[in-house]
């Protein structure tokens, strides 16, 4: 774009005012409010303590000001209508403010005098949402007025009067041959000895107008030059325009070559591409290749905007699409340098040229792409991390459904790696794992549940690390697996509890367990108040899945005041995986008034109550009726309780005059499980039941028994001959 025709023109400011300084700090502490709005509740401290910092030197800068304005300007930030410096644009606040601007699409942001603590939460709880989301709200102006917010305005225009000739605004401390050389060049009227020409050769403004002037007189001989002659011309006057500047800063150099590459760009597009595969890396600083770049990818994609459309028909459709190819190569081959990727004026190109290659089903262009993009997130620069991963997350959401999931399964191994590796937390990071959490999401509820589990295990991995990594990054893996503990996904789980296909079974129990906590929760609720049984028993053998979440859980359930049948299956779920510190937890179940639910507690207790079994079920037995003794006693004697032979015995020598069926019973159940605990103790009572007489058909023991009695005796008296241990006397 010519200079003359730029409606805003960016100029460096030398020194920061005091406002300005101001100014700066009220970027610092808004992002440091947006970012504690994203990760904590409004209530908690940190938002509470962030808020009234901001609040506090917005009023500061107030103080001496009817309003303070933000403006995004040619990609650069503007503060009340005036550019900062190349250095503090540099500064991470500021380009996260920028950022912000142009992910919600504004052109800037006002704070009016009067503006209230009120209003600034309002507009921070809307601001540090995802524009995407806010966009289907209504938009950001529209929930401002909602809220009534007055005093901070969106989109006022904002113009910035200064001399087409202050792109640059610095001093060149540097008068050696080769700036009196390029400067003779373009500018052959002026006598090199006075001092006139001794002012310019010391300003840098002299080398955009030296540059123009050149760049004039070549385009004058276009017709009449050959393509290679212009490109070597052009060629050439780029080597001396780099050996006249290589005294200039960053700062400096990167406005002479954005002022360059934009000129190229738009006088000889085709010329500039060729340009680009020459030896340009070094020029000016390494800048002019980027702006150079960045110019022509925008190119490619305004004449690229609908394949087949647009004048020249089939002709023009292909050139249009070699021009993007060649662009989108050369984007290609640059992504490994650091100072491309560190460009963001650069970087913003490629969501676009990404778009346009999809548009021409160029899916292999896009894959060499995206895979150079992504092979620097392993960079030991910690700005080259982030900034493939804000490139990454530009694109990977601004694709297609379809593409998207593509890519990011292409692409999961690096994203996954980065994850996990990374120690900086930054608002990218956040974004790739919520691209992250979307895939999962697809996954789970497709049943892929071995592709969801990989990406599931990584946030665990990261929730759950000791290392250094920072509180933010375990706070949002965390985040996201709450956000996938939604009731279509457990749905998806549950639907796969089939004993019949025992490894789709398990596959989804793994992704349940991973989902952790709140998932128990959640199935442990439904467990308790769905009215379908087959819901119920598929909760159930889910939830076995995640054993060390769920016991803290179901021990904590299990109270006076639960229903029944929800304490029977709490009680099952304890037998299916828990250990003998849960059995204490289910003894007190042993003496409820429901029969279902004693029965189930005492089946559990015996599979898991180990070395606690014989105290639990001893205790509960001297409470327990006869029918429910009957079937403490088979356990005790199952479970070869030692401790409970003289109980037994004891037991079964009380007799009562009358024997009901069930006491009958009970006394049959005592003998077979003597036999079964094998202690020789009980051989001398067993015998006394075995070969007791009957006087007048009193107190003798009923056949079954006597029948049981002896078949136990069998038994001990075969275990003391082979130990050759004599039974105690009893």
């Amino acid at each position: 774009m010519p200079t003359a025709c730029m409606e805003v023109m960016v100029t460096v400011m030398e020194t920061n005012t005091q406002q300005t300084v101001k100014a700066l700090n009220v970027i610092t502490l808004l992002n440091a409010a947006v970012k504690n709005v994203r990760l904590y509740p409004p209530e908690s401290a940190s938002v509470v303590n962030a808020l009234d910092r901001l609040n506090h030197s917005i009023a500061d800068f107030l103080a001496d000001e009817q309003r303070l304005v933000f403006a995004e300007s040619e990609k650069a930030l503007l503060i009340d209508n005036k550019p900062l410096r190349q250095a503090d644009h540099e500064k991470p606040h500021v380009m996260s403010m920028l950022n912000l601007l142009m992910g919600f699409g504004l052109k800037s942001i006002s704070f009016e005098r009067g503006v209230s603590r009120q209003e600034l939460a309002d507009f921070l709880d809307f601001f540090s949402r995802m524009p995407e989301s806010i966009k289907n709200e209504g938009g950001l102006a529209g929930l401002m007025a909602e809220r009534n917010i007055t005093r901070i305005t969106l989109d006022q225009k904002v113009y910035v009067a200064v001399s087409k000739d202050h792109q640059i605004a610095a001093t060149l401390d540097i008068t050696d041959d080769e700036v009196v050389r390029f400067i003779m060049q373009a500018l052959p009227e002026m006598d090199p000895a006075s001092e006139q020409f001794q002012e310019m050769a010391g300003n840098p403004e002299t080398l955009v107008r030296a540059f123009d002037a050149t760049m004039s007189r070549i385009m004058a001989q276009k017709g009449m030059l050959s393509d290679l002659e212009l490109t070597e011309s052009l060629a050439d006057m780029l080597s001396l325009l780099d050996r006249t500047a290589g005294g200039l800063d960053d700062e400096n150099q990167s406005s002479l070559a954005q002022h360059v590459g934009r000129a190229l760009a738009g006088a000889v597009p085709e010329i500039a591409e060729h340009l680009t595969a020459q030896n340009m890396a070094h020029l000016l600083g390494g800048f002019l290749i980027q702006f150079l770049m960045a110019e022509l990818a925008q190119g490619a994609a305004d004449g690229a905007d609908a394949p087949g459309g647009g004048p020249g028909g089939a002709a023009g459709e292909e050139e249009r699409k070699a021009k993007l190819m060649e662009v989108a190569g050369k984007f290609s081959l640059h992504l490994q340098s650091e100072k491309m990727l560190l460009d963001e004026g650069l970087m913003s190109a490629l969501p676009e040229i990404i778009s346009q290659l999809i548009a021409y089903k160029e899916q292999e262009a896009i894959e060499t792409l995206l895979e150079r993009l992504a092979a620097n997130l392993t960079s030991e620069k910690e700005e080259v991390r982030l900034s493939a991963a804000r490139g990454l997350a530009d694109i990977i959401e601004n694709l297609p459904p379809e593409q998207k999931r593509a890519t990011v399964q292409k692409l999961s191994d690096r994203l996954i790696g980065w994850l996990g590796n990374e120690n900086v937390f930054s608002p990218d990071y956040k974004r790739i794992c919520q691209i992250l959490k979307g895939e999962a999401d697809e996954l789970i509820a497709q049943k892929s549940f071995t592709q969801a589990l990989m990406y599931l295990d990584a946030f665990r991995t990261i929730a759950s690390s000791a290392d250094d990594k920072p509180d933010e990054m375990k706070d949002t893996a965390l985040e996201i697996i709450r956000q996938l503990v939604i009731p279509e996904n457990i749905a998806a789980l549950q639907s796969e509890m089939d004993p019949a296909d025992r490894e789709k079974q398990d596959e989804a129990g793994r992704v349940f367990a991973a989902l952790g906590h709140d998932a128990v929760v959640y199935l442990l609720e439904r467990l308790r108040t769905s009215p379908d049984s087959g819901e119920r028993v598929r909760a159930m053998h889910l939830i076995t899945y995640a054993r060390q979440d769920a016991l803290p859980l179901i021990d904590g359930l299990i109270t006076r005041d639960a229903p029944w049948f929800y304490l029977r299956n709490l009680a099952y779920l304890l037998g299916q995986i828990g250990d003998e510190q849960n059995a204490d937890s289910m003894a007190w179940l042993l003496s409820s008034s429901n029969q279902k639910l004693r029965f189930e507690a005492l089946k559990s207790i015996h599979k898991i109550g180990g070395e606690q079994r014989g105290r639990i079920l001893l205790t509960a037995l001297s409470e327990a009726d006869d029918e429910f003794k009957s079937a403490i006693v088979e356990v005790l004697g199952q479970s070869r309780s030692a401790e409970a032979v003289p109980v037994l015995v004891d037991l079964l020598r009380e007799r009562p005059l009358i024997a009901s069926a069930a006491r009958t019973l009970l006394e049959e159940k005592i003998c077979l499980a003597l036999g079964s605990i094998g202690n020789p103790d009980a051989i001398g009572p067993l015998a006394e039941v075995a070969e007791t007489k009957s006087f007048l058909r009193l107190r003798a023991y009923p056949d079954r028994v006597k029948a049981s009695a002896a078949r136990s005796l069998v038994i001990l008296r075969e275990k003391v001959a082979t130990s050759g241990k004599p039974p105690e006397r009893s």
